[in-house]
């Protein structure tokens, strides 16, 4: 299932995770030849990814999902988590 990236962090190692919207979090690697991300090394360009989608396989409903994963409380639009706080600017949600 698809999510939106809203953050980034870097694990004890030094390397790059991806935070989604689901609450779910992915490594996103460069290490030519087998993964190919030089997007990631770069401030400007790893930002520039805030908000695109990136397939969960932990949110597949098909697999039977996760119990850890709260995709359910994010509006699918902005990533702000619905827990009574407001939507993002621009969001067509927003009430």
């Amino acid at each position: 299932m698809e999510r939106s990236i809203v953050g980034f962090r870097r694990d004890e190692h030094g390397d790059w995770v991806a935070e989604l919207s689901c609450g779910h979090a992915q490594h996103v690697r460069h290490r030519p030849p087998f993964e190919l991300r030089p997007w990631v090394l770069d401030d400007l360009t790893r930002n520039a990814r805030l908000g695109t989608g990136r397939e969960c396989p932990l949110c597949d409903v098909e697999r039977g999902g996760e119990a850890a994963c709260f995709a359910h409380l994010v509006c699918p639009e902005c990533g702000a988590v619905l827990d009574g706080g407001g939507h993002a600017p621009g969001c067509s949600h927003r009430a």
